[in-house]
């Protein structure tokens, strides 16, 4: 089972994660806000500038009143006066919603309005101001209770001073109207504005990015699947295009290393054949050596004393044989494994068997034995043979490793899917110098040893799917653990 990569799933980057939709994301979110922006400070000065248009308008036609109003004043001309409002309400593109003639102590004594305005006059406030003021300033805020503002002119002249109050209502409605036809216009340049922007952004977006997506496909085509012959077309501009290029160098000289490397790979595997074949001649040749000169000397002395072999030679002669035989089907079991014959058996049985030939050898070379076989553990489909060689193997060793005596212990476990069989020793243990070639073949520790034991029970284990695992501390023992694939609910 292979392991997920939280940082880079099999899926790929998930959509809300990749670049190409953060970055139409971040354009789009800023050109709206921008555009929002400055259609606000537009509507905001375009309203200030027709406020400030609308009282110098107001404030120039209560001046030119005004001093219309000076003579039917003083001349007390009240129907000049009327005459003359009406004439300024009733003008065309008129603003005017009112206009109130007050003497020069605030009393009321002429007005007149549209006929559309109904609303009442407050009094005025006190004291009289000096000079024009708004009583009720132009301001969006103040349409949604009144529809005017209010607006009071001084009539005065040079050498009477002050005779009278002119005061003038000033429509707001064509402010407002022009405010909402302006607005309505921003909104629909603004709203064109952010759609064509967005579009323009995502094309330069898409342009942007394209060949980091490009890259990020043949990266990914590279690492996952290995095809070293991915290429990118080089597009961009600037750092892209430059990335592109050191992609494609890349990728031509990983393709070359890797072919080095094949090479090299090859090269050491036929040398390491070469080696372990004259590894293994060496071995076998040392190992034969021994029977060989027995024997000779045997054929030597009939030759030089022309004795004859009697029966005790013939013996020695066959035992030799036999022993030469043995080595070299140790040997070749060891460099090439037999075909298994697999069957049902229980793992607690063979390691009886095994320590019922052993248990004289454990006995007469003082060792206690110790044994811990789980009864829960069902047989295996196993070669059995093989695996009671294995088993012999590690319990001869743990009793050559403990020749003043010690402890044997040999446990059968259940971890999950896998099935233990441990070997444990309280002998003179292997040093870590030489526990990392424990396994491998011609190996060995031992004067007579052929260092094939071990390597022959690793590989026996490799056939059945398991492993070999070794533990041991130099005067402290050894532990040859024997990992078995076990699956309990077959066995339920």
């Amino acid at each position: 089972m292979t392991k997920t990569d939280p940082d880079n799933p099999p899926g790929g980057v998930p959509w809300y994660n990749r670049v190409a939709l953060r970055l139409s994301l971040s354009i789009v979110v800023v050109i709206i806000i921008t555009a929002l922006t400055v259609a606000s400070l537009i509507l905001r000065d375009e309203k200030s500038t027709m406020e400030r248009d609308l009282r110098v308008r107001t404030r120039m036609l209560g001046e030119i009143i005004a001093r219309q109003m000076i003579e039917p004043i003083l001349y007390e001309e009240n129907f000049s006066l009327h005459s003359l409002l009406k004439s300024y309400l009733n003008a065309r593109d008129s603003i005017l919603l009112y206009g109130s003639i007050y003497d020069k102590n605030g009393k009321l004594f002429l007005t007149s309005r549209q006929a559309s305005y109904s609303d009442t006059l407050s009094a005025l406030p006190r004291p009289l101001a000096a000079k024009a003021v708004f009583l009720r300033d132009i301001k969006e805020r103040s349409w949604a209770t009144a529809r005017s503002a209010d607006f009071l002119m001084p009539i005065s002249t040079p050498k009477i001073g002050v005779i009278g109050y002119l005061r003038l209502g000033i429509s707001v409605q064509p402010l407002y109207d022009t405010l909402e036809i302006t607005r309505h216009k921003v909104w629909i340049v603004t709203s064109v504005i952010v759609f064509f922007g967005i579009l323009i952004s995502l094309w330069f977006a898409r342009v942007l990015i394209l060949p980091v997506l490009l890259l990020n496909n043949a990266a990914r085509r590279l690492g996952e699947e290995g095809n070293l012959e991915t290429r990118i077309p080089v597009s961009g501009v600037g750092e892209i295009r430059e990335l592109a290029l050191t992609f494609n160098r890349m990728a031509c000289q990983l393709n070359e290393l890797i072919s080095k490397l094949k090479k090299a790979q090859a090269n050491l595997v036929r040398t390491e054949k070469l080696y372990a074949l004259g590894e293994f001649s060496a071995g076998l040749a040392h190992e034969i050596k021994n029977p060989l000169t027995s024997i000779k000397m045997l054929m030597q002395r009939v030759d030089e004393e022309e004795e004859p072999l009697d029966a005790r030679d013939l013996a020695v002669i066959i035992e030799e044989l036999d022993r030469i035989d043995l080595t070299v089907s140790r040997f070749l079991q060891g460099a090439r494994p037999a075909d298994l014959s697999r069957s049902r058996a229980n793992i607690n049985q063979l390691l009886s068997d095994v320590i019922a030939i052993t248990r004289r050898k454990i006995e007469k070379a003082g060792i206690r034995l110790e044994t811990e076989l789980n009864p829960q553990l069902a047989p295996l489909n196993i070669d059995s043979a093989s695996i009671k060689q294995v088993f012999m193997n590690a319990i001869l060793n743990a009793i050559q490793a403990m020749p003043q005596g010690g402890t044997l212990t040999v446990t059968t476990q259940i971890h999950g899917r896998e099935a233990h069989c441990l070997i444990s020793d309280t002998g003179c243990g292997v040093s870590p110098e030489n526990l990392k070639y424990i396994f491998d073949p011609f190996f060995t520790t031992k004067k007579e040893g052929t260092g094939m034991g071990l390597a022959v029970a690793w590989n026996i284990a490799r056939q059945h799917g398991g492993r070999l695992d070794i533990e041991s501390r130099l005067d402290q023992g050894t532990t040859l653990t024997l990992v078995l694939p076990y699956d309990q609910a077959a066995h339920c």
